[in-house]
Protein backbone atom coordinates (compact mmCIF):
# COMPACT_ATOMS: atom_id res chain seq x y z
CA UNK A 1 0.00 0.00 0.00
CA UNK A 2 1.37 3.47 -0.95
CA UNK A 3 1.99 5.99 1.88
CA UNK A 4 0.67 9.35 1.41
CA UNK A 5 2.79 12.22 2.41
CA UNK A 6 6.31 12.91 1.87
CA UNK A 7 8.86 10.81 1.17
CA UNK A 8 11.86 10.86 3.22
CA UNK A 9 15.38 10.28 1.30
CA UNK A 10 17.00 6.80 2.07
CA UNK A 11 20.47 5.65 1.99
CA UNK A 12 22.11 2.20 1.57
CA UNK A 13 19.73 -0.45 2.78
CA UNK A 14 16.32 1.55 3.10
CA UNK A 15 17.51 3.03 6.08
CA UNK A 16 16.33 6.95 5.86
CA UNK A 17 19.56 9.54 6.13
CA UNK A 18 18.62 10.29 9.89
CA UNK A 19 21.63 13.25 9.69
CA UNK A 20 20.04 14.77 6.43
CA UNK A 21 16.06 14.49 7.95
CA UNK A 22 17.12 16.41 10.85
CA UNK A 23 18.77 19.27 8.73
CA UNK A 24 15.63 19.03 6.64
CA UNK A 25 13.15 19.79 9.73
CA UNK A 26 15.56 22.08 10.94
CA UNK A 27 15.43 24.27 7.67
CA UNK A 28 12.20 24.15 7.76
CA UNK A 29 11.29 25.43 11.45
CA UNK A 30 13.86 28.11 10.20
CA UNK A 31 12.29 29.39 7.34
CA UNK A 32 8.74 29.30 8.18
CA UNK A 33 10.07 31.15 11.69
CA UNK A 34 11.59 33.44 9.69
CA UNK A 35 8.68 33.74 7.41
CA UNK A 36 6.46 34.21 10.36
CA UNK A 37 8.73 36.92 11.99
CA UNK A 38 8.52 38.91 8.35
CA UNK A 39 5.19 38.82 8.68
CA UNK A 40 4.94 40.25 12.00
CA UNK A 41 7.24 42.88 11.22
CA UNK A 42 5.30 43.49 7.93
CA UNK A 43 1.93 43.96 9.94
CA UNK A 44 3.64 45.76 11.91
CA UNK A 45 5.19 47.88 10.04
CA UNK A 46 1.43 48.86 8.04
CA UNK A 47 0.12 49.00 11.17
CA UNK A 48 2.01 51.67 12.51
CA UNK A 49 1.27 53.51 8.84
CA UNK A 50 -2.05 53.28 9.26
CA UNK A 51 -2.22 54.44 12.49
CA UNK A 52 0.44 57.56 11.48
CA UNK A 53 -1.24 58.48 8.26
CA UNK A 54 -4.79 58.05 10.90
CA UNK A 55 -3.03 61.08 13.44
CA UNK A 56 -1.85 63.00 10.26
CA UNK A 57 -5.19 63.12 8.68
CA UNK A 58 -6.78 64.13 12.41
CA UNK A 59 -4.53 67.43 12.37
CA UNK A 60 -5.79 70.72 10.65
CA UNK A 61 -3.45 73.64 9.60
CA UNK A 62 -3.98 77.48 8.57
CA UNK A 63 -1.29 79.25 7.60
CA UNK A 64 -0.37 82.09 9.72
CA UNK A 65 2.71 83.54 8.03
CA UNK A 66 4.91 82.53 10.68
CA UNK A 67 8.51 82.74 9.97
CA UNK A 68 10.76 79.57 9.53
CA UNK A 69 12.24 78.87 12.96
CA UNK A 70 14.91 75.97 14.45
CA UNK A 71 12.99 73.36 16.41
CA UNK A 72 15.87 73.17 19.29
CA UNK A 73 16.09 77.11 18.67
CA UNK A 74 13.85 79.69 20.92
CA UNK A 75 10.43 78.75 21.10
CA UNK A 76 7.85 81.06 21.46
CA UNK A 77 4.64 79.15 20.58
CA UNK A 78 1.06 80.89 20.93
CA UNK A 79 -1.52 78.67 22.50
CA UNK A 80 -5.25 79.32 22.12
CA UNK A 81 -8.15 78.36 23.61
CA UNK A 82 -11.01 78.61 21.03
CA UNK A 83 -15.08 78.59 22.28
CA UNK A 84 -16.22 77.68 19.23
CA UNK A 85 -19.64 75.08 19.55
CA UNK A 86 -18.87 73.67 16.04
CA UNK A 87 -19.83 69.72 15.63
CA UNK A 88 -19.92 67.92 19.47
CA UNK A 89 -18.64 71.51 21.19
CA UNK A 90 -21.90 72.60 21.19
CA UNK A 91 -23.11 70.00 23.68
CA UNK A 92 -19.96 70.49 25.93
CA UNK A 93 -20.02 74.88 25.99
CA UNK A 94 -24.22 74.92 26.04
CA UNK A 95 -25.42 78.36 25.40
CA UNK A 96 -27.04 79.65 21.90
CA UNK A 97 -23.30 81.02 20.63
CA UNK A 98 -22.68 81.35 17.30
CA UNK A 99 -18.69 82.47 16.15
CA UNK A 100 -15.59 81.62 17.96
CA UNK A 101 -13.45 83.62 20.46
CA UNK A 102 -10.26 82.83 22.35
CA UNK A 103 -11.27 81.88 25.58
CA UNK A 104 -7.64 81.12 26.28
CA UNK A 105 -4.52 82.39 25.29
CA UNK A 106 -0.85 82.01 26.14
CA UNK A 107 2.39 82.62 25.10
CA UNK A 108 4.58 79.61 26.04
CA UNK A 109 8.51 81.40 25.44
CA UNK A 110 11.37 78.77 25.99
CA UNK A 111 14.86 80.32 25.49
CA UNK A 112 16.83 77.89 23.29
CA UNK A 113 19.05 76.70 25.75
CA UNK A 114 15.51 74.90 27.79
CA UNK A 115 16.45 76.21 31.29
CA UNK A 116 13.57 77.30 32.09
CA UNK A 117 9.83 78.29 30.39
CA UNK A 118 7.62 81.22 31.11
CA UNK A 119 4.01 80.91 29.89
CA UNK A 120 2.47 84.69 29.79
CA UNK A 121 -1.73 84.56 30.05
CA UNK A 122 -3.09 87.32 27.89
CA UNK A 123 -6.68 88.21 29.50
CA UNK A 124 -9.29 87.97 26.78
CA UNK A 125 -10.67 91.22 28.18
CA UNK A 126 -7.87 93.22 27.21
CA UNK A 127 -8.80 96.30 25.37
CA UNK A 128 -5.94 96.43 22.92
CA UNK A 129 -5.29 97.84 19.21
CA UNK A 130 -5.99 94.78 16.47
CA UNK A 131 -4.44 94.88 13.40
CA UNK A 132 -6.18 94.60 9.90
CA UNK A 133 -6.71 91.13 9.25
CA UNK A 134 -8.33 88.74 6.24
CA UNK A 135 -11.85 88.02 7.73
CA UNK A 136 -12.28 84.47 8.30
CA UNK A 137 -16.50 85.02 7.34
CA UNK A 138 -16.16 86.58 4.14
CA UNK A 139 -13.39 85.43 1.57
CA UNK A 140 -11.29 88.69 0.00
CA UNK A 141 -12.44 90.51 2.89
CA UNK A 142 -9.97 92.54 5.08
CA UNK A 143 -11.49 93.42 8.49
CA UNK A 144 -10.11 96.98 9.48
CA UNK A 145 -7.85 97.81 12.04
CA UNK A 146 -9.59 98.47 15.31
CA UNK A 147 -9.44 99.17 19.09
CA UNK A 148 -11.78 96.71 20.85
CA UNK A 149 -11.31 93.27 23.12
CA UNK A 150 -8.40 91.07 22.45
CA UNK A 151 -10.46 87.45 21.80
CA UNK A 152 -12.22 89.65 19.32
CA UNK A 153 -9.19 89.14 17.11
CA UNK A 154 -9.85 85.46 16.45
CA UNK A 155 -14.03 85.86 15.67
CA UNK A 156 -12.93 88.48 12.85
CA UNK A 157 -9.49 86.88 11.48
CA UNK A 158 -9.21 83.30 13.44
CA UNK A 159 -5.94 82.52 14.68
CA UNK A 160 -4.16 83.88 11.86
CA UNK A 161 -5.28 87.43 13.08
CA UNK A 162 -4.70 86.42 16.74
CA UNK A 163 -0.79 85.97 15.76
CA UNK A 164 -1.06 89.29 13.96
CA UNK A 165 -2.59 90.79 17.13
CA UNK A 166 0.02 89.57 19.56
CA UNK A 167 3.12 89.84 17.01
CA UNK A 168 1.92 93.72 16.97
CA UNK A 169 0.97 94.03 20.72
CA UNK A 170 4.27 92.28 21.97
CA UNK A 171 7.07 92.93 19.65
CA UNK A 172 7.75 88.58 19.58
CA UNK A 173 8.59 86.48 16.68
CA UNK A 174 5.80 83.57 17.38
CA UNK A 175 7.30 80.58 15.94
CA UNK A 176 4.61 78.46 16.39
CA UNK A 177 0.07 77.99 17.29
CA UNK A 178 -1.74 75.45 18.88
CA UNK A 179 -5.35 76.12 18.68
CA UNK A 180 -7.84 73.92 20.36
CA UNK A 181 -11.43 73.38 21.24
CA UNK A 182 -13.55 71.90 23.69
CA UNK A 183 -13.67 68.63 22.84
CA UNK A 184 -9.77 68.79 22.57
CA UNK A 185 -9.63 69.59 26.19
CA UNK A 186 -11.78 66.73 27.38
CA UNK A 187 -10.35 64.36 25.04
CA UNK A 188 -6.42 64.06 26.39
CA UNK A 189 -7.75 64.63 29.69
CA UNK A 190 -9.67 61.57 29.84
CA UNK A 191 -7.24 59.62 27.42
CA UNK A 192 -4.53 60.33 30.52
CA UNK A 193 -7.22 58.91 33.13
CA UNK A 194 -7.96 62.17 34.54
CA UNK A 195 -6.36 65.12 36.35
CA UNK A 196 -5.64 65.25 39.92
CA UNK A 197 -6.59 69.34 40.92
CA UNK A 198 -7.03 70.50 45.01
CA UNK A 199 -9.08 72.70 45.72
CA UNK A 200 -9.61 74.47 49.61
CA UNK A 201 -13.52 74.67 49.39
CA UNK A 202 -16.27 72.90 47.57
CA UNK A 203 -17.65 73.86 44.07
CA UNK A 204 -20.70 73.59 43.32
CA UNK A 205 -21.67 75.63 40.10
CA UNK A 206 -24.75 75.22 37.95
CA UNK A 207 -23.21 77.25 34.83
CA UNK A 208 -20.88 74.89 34.32
CA UNK A 209 -22.22 72.02 35.82
CA UNK A 210 -19.03 70.89 38.16
CA UNK A 211 -19.73 69.70 41.56
CA UNK A 212 -16.54 68.52 43.27
CA UNK A 213 -15.53 68.44 47.00
CA UNK A 214 -12.85 70.56 48.79
CA UNK A 215 -9.58 68.57 48.72
CA UNK A 216 -8.08 66.32 45.73
CA UNK A 217 -10.20 65.39 42.88
CA UNK A 218 -8.97 63.59 39.88
CA UNK A 219 -11.01 65.51 36.99
CA UNK A 220 -12.65 63.77 34.20
CA UNK A 221 -12.22 65.65 31.18
CA UNK A 222 -15.99 67.05 31.05
CA UNK A 223 -14.70 67.92 34.67
CA UNK A 224 -11.58 69.28 33.70
CA UNK A 225 -13.20 71.56 30.73
CA UNK A 226 -15.56 73.25 33.27
CA UNK A 227 -13.26 73.89 35.98
CA UNK A 228 -10.68 75.98 33.76
CA UNK A 229 -14.00 77.53 32.71
CA UNK A 230 -15.74 78.25 36.18
CA UNK A 231 -16.66 81.76 36.26
CA UNK A 232 -19.49 83.26 37.94
CA UNK A 233 -19.67 81.24 41.35
CA UNK A 234 -16.39 81.87 43.08
CA UNK A 235 -14.12 84.81 43.63
CA UNK A 236 -15.29 88.05 41.90
CA UNK A 237 -16.26 86.18 38.71
CA UNK A 238 -13.51 88.02 36.78
CA UNK A 239 -11.78 86.40 33.89
CA UNK A 240 -8.48 87.05 35.69
CA UNK A 241 -9.15 84.76 38.55
CA UNK A 242 -10.40 81.91 35.70
CA UNK A 243 -6.66 82.53 34.40
CA UNK A 244 -4.76 81.47 37.48
CA UNK A 245 -7.23 78.40 37.79
CA UNK A 246 -6.13 77.70 34.31
CA UNK A 247 -2.51 78.43 35.12
CA UNK A 248 -2.83 75.48 38.10
CA UNK A 249 -4.96 73.45 36.30
CA UNK A 250 -2.09 73.50 32.80
CA UNK A 251 0.73 73.03 36.07
CA UNK A 252 -1.09 69.65 36.96
CA UNK A 253 -1.67 68.92 33.74
CA UNK A 254 1.76 68.95 33.05
CA UNK A 255 2.98 66.46 36.02
CA UNK A 256 0.35 64.71 34.76
CA UNK A 257 1.95 64.01 31.59
CA UNK A 258 5.28 63.73 32.69
CA UNK A 259 4.43 60.78 34.71
CA UNK A 260 2.25 59.33 32.93
CA UNK A 261 4.84 57.48 31.60
CA UNK A 262 3.57 57.23 27.38
CA UNK A 263 6.42 56.49 25.37
CA UNK A 264 6.04 53.21 27.28
CA UNK A 265 2.15 52.86 26.61
CA UNK A 266 1.60 52.55 23.46
CA UNK A 267 -2.28 52.26 23.88
CA UNK A 268 -2.35 55.38 26.02
CA UNK A 269 -0.02 57.54 23.58
CA UNK A 270 -1.80 56.14 20.80
CA UNK A 271 -5.65 57.62 22.77
CA UNK A 272 -3.83 61.11 23.88
CA UNK A 273 -2.35 61.63 20.23
CA UNK A 274 -5.83 60.52 18.53
CA UNK A 275 -7.65 62.90 21.39
CA UNK A 276 -5.21 65.64 20.88
CA UNK A 277 -4.65 66.11 17.00
CA UNK A 278 -8.61 65.23 16.48
CA UNK A 279 -8.93 69.11 17.87
CA UNK A 280 -6.53 71.09 17.33
CA UNK A 281 -5.09 73.53 14.17
CA UNK A 282 -1.77 74.36 13.89
CA UNK A 283 1.09 76.13 11.51
CA UNK A 284 2.13 73.69 8.84
CA UNK A 285 5.17 73.61 10.83
CA UNK A 286 3.47 71.60 12.99
CA UNK A 287 0.99 69.91 10.94
CA UNK A 288 2.36 66.21 11.45
CA UNK A 289 1.95 63.63 14.58
CA UNK A 290 6.23 64.19 13.49
CA UNK A 291 6.36 68.00 13.87
CA UNK A 292 4.36 67.51 17.25
CA UNK A 293 6.45 65.33 18.90
CA UNK A 294 9.93 67.12 18.07
CA UNK A 295 8.25 69.86 19.47
CA UNK A 296 7.21 67.97 22.51
CA UNK A 297 10.62 66.12 23.17
CA UNK A 298 12.33 69.69 23.02
CA UNK A 299 10.18 70.96 25.29
CA UNK A 300 10.43 68.70 27.40
CA UNK A 301 14.19 69.33 28.25
CA UNK A 302 12.94 72.50 30.34
CA UNK A 303 13.55 70.88 33.78
CA UNK A 304 10.46 70.07 36.08
CA UNK A 305 9.87 73.02 38.07
CA UNK A 306 11.06 75.37 36.42
CA UNK A 307 7.74 76.87 34.26
CA UNK A 308 6.90 80.45 35.52
CA UNK A 309 3.27 81.59 35.02
CA UNK A 310 2.49 84.57 34.84
CA UNK A 311 -0.40 87.12 33.36
CA UNK A 312 0.02 90.43 31.49
CA UNK A 313 0.29 93.18 33.94
CA UNK A 314 -3.23 95.01 33.84
CA UNK A 315 -5.65 97.15 35.05
CA UNK A 316 -8.78 98.19 35.18
CA UNK A 317 -9.78 99.88 31.63
CA UNK A 318 -10.92 103.51 33.07
CA UNK A 319 -14.31 103.31 30.39
CA UNK A 320 -15.55 99.93 31.12
CA UNK A 321 -13.85 98.39 34.68
CA UNK A 322 -15.24 94.83 33.44
CA UNK A 323 -12.84 95.15 31.09
CA UNK A 324 -8.83 95.69 31.42
CA UNK A 325 -5.95 97.66 29.87
CA UNK A 326 -2.21 96.51 29.90
CA UNK A 327 0.23 98.52 32.46
CA UNK A 328 2.65 100.33 31.14
CA UNK A 329 5.35 100.22 31.17
CA UNK A 330 5.45 96.94 33.09
CA UNK A 331 4.00 94.93 30.41
CA UNK A 332 6.19 96.40 27.85
CA UNK A 333 8.91 95.35 29.56
CA UNK A 334 7.86 91.89 30.62
CA UNK A 335 7.80 91.23 26.78
CA UNK A 336 10.98 93.04 26.02
CA UNK A 337 12.54 90.32 28.34
CA UNK A 338 11.68 87.71 26.72
CA UNK A 339 12.57 89.04 23.10
CA UNK A 340 15.86 89.74 24.58
CA UNK A 341 16.78 86.33 26.25
CA UNK A 342 19.90 85.44 24.51
CA UNK A 343 21.24 81.74 23.10
CA UNK A 344 24.16 80.06 25.39
CA UNK A 345 26.42 82.31 23.48
CA UNK A 346 25.32 85.38 23.80
CA UNK A 347 24.84 87.86 27.05
CA UNK A 348 23.23 87.05 30.32
CA UNK A 349 19.28 87.26 29.92
CA UNK A 350 16.93 89.59 32.07
CA UNK A 351 14.06 87.85 33.74
CA UNK A 352 10.51 88.43 33.79
CA UNK A 353 10.83 89.72 37.58
CA UNK A 354 14.12 91.62 36.64
CA UNK A 355 11.77 93.59 33.65
CA UNK A 356 9.14 94.25 35.96
CA UNK A 357 11.58 95.36 38.28
CA UNK A 358 13.08 98.03 36.15
CA UNK A 359 9.68 98.54 34.97
CA UNK A 360 8.43 99.98 38.81
CA UNK A 361 11.66 101.55 39.24
CA UNK A 362 11.09 105.34 39.51
CA UNK A 363 7.78 105.65 38.32
CA UNK A 364 3.97 105.44 38.90
CA UNK A 365 2.90 102.24 38.28
CA UNK A 366 -0.76 100.92 39.11
CA UNK A 367 -0.93 98.67 42.37
CA UNK A 368 -1.79 95.73 39.87
CA UNK A 369 1.69 96.12 38.32
CA UNK A 370 3.32 96.12 41.90
CA UNK A 371 1.83 92.81 43.16
CA UNK A 372 2.19 90.95 39.32
CA UNK A 373 6.36 91.58 40.28
CA UNK A 374 6.08 90.48 44.00
CA UNK A 375 4.29 86.87 42.42
CA UNK A 376 6.76 86.80 39.76
CA UNK A 377 9.65 87.48 41.94
CA UNK A 378 8.38 85.23 44.38
CA UNK A 379 8.14 82.44 41.35
CA UNK A 380 11.37 82.57 40.46
CA UNK A 381 12.54 82.36 43.89
CA UNK A 382 10.56 79.35 44.17
CA UNK A 383 12.22 78.12 40.93
CA UNK A 384 15.83 79.01 41.97
CA UNK A 385 14.84 76.82 44.66
CA UNK A 386 13.78 73.60 42.75
CA UNK A 387 10.15 73.95 43.63
CA UNK A 388 7.05 73.89 41.61
CA UNK A 389 6.06 77.11 40.29
CA UNK A 390 2.81 75.82 39.80
CA UNK A 391 -0.50 76.58 42.18
CA UNK A 392 1.10 73.06 43.92
CA UNK A 393 3.35 75.25 45.79
CA UNK A 394 2.34 77.40 48.46
CA UNK A 395 0.53 80.14 46.88
CA UNK A 396 2.66 83.48 46.27
CA UNK A 397 -0.64 85.30 44.80
CA UNK A 398 -2.66 83.67 47.35
CA UNK A 399 -5.74 85.96 49.26
CA UNK A 400 -4.13 88.91 47.39
CA UNK A 401 -7.31 90.21 46.38
CA UNK A 402 -7.55 91.52 42.61
CA UNK A 403 -4.04 89.69 41.86
CA UNK A 404 -3.56 89.30 38.06
CA UNK A 405 -0.38 87.19 38.73
CA UNK A 406 -0.43 83.06 38.88
CA UNK A 407 1.09 80.52 41.00
CA UNK A 408 -0.37 79.06 44.29
CA UNK A 409 -3.76 79.71 45.66
CA UNK A 410 -5.87 81.06 42.88
CA UNK A 411 -9.06 82.42 45.10
CA UNK A 412 -9.53 85.97 46.16
CA UNK A 413 -11.50 86.47 49.30
CA UNK A 414 -14.33 89.04 47.80
CA UNK A 415 -17.59 89.67 47.86
CA UNK A 416 -18.46 88.02 44.91
CA UNK A 417 -18.54 84.47 45.70
CA UNK A 418 -16.80 82.00 47.54
CA UNK A 419 -13.25 82.04 48.32
CA UNK A 420 -12.02 79.05 46.75
CA UNK A 421 -8.18 78.52 46.61
CA UNK A 422 -5.87 75.35 45.33
CA UNK A 423 -3.54 73.40 47.05
CA UNK A 424 -1.23 70.50 47.02
CA UNK A 425 -2.97 67.47 45.75
CA UNK A 426 -3.05 64.17 47.86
Amino acid sequence: MEQNGPRWPTGPGGRRAAGREKWSLRKKLLVWGSSALAAVIVLGVVGVAVVWRHLNGNIKTENARLKPSSMNGKQEILFIGSDSRAGGNQTLGGGAVTGARSDTTMVFDAPADRRRGTEVSIPRDSMVQIPDCASTATSGVTVAANFGMFNSAFTEGGAPCTVKTVESLTGLTLTHYIAIDFEGVVGVVDALGGVKVCVTQAIDDADSGLDIPAGTTTLTGKQALAFVRLRHSVGDGSDLERIKRQQYFLDQLEQQVRSAGLLTDPVKLYKVLDAATQSITTDPGLGTVTDLYNLTQTLNEIPSGKITYVTVPNEPYPQDTNRVIWSEPAATNLWTSLIDETDPTGAATTSPAAALKSATSGTTTSAAALRQLESVMELEMLAANGESTGAGSAGTAAGTAGSTASAGATGTASPGGADVGTCAVS
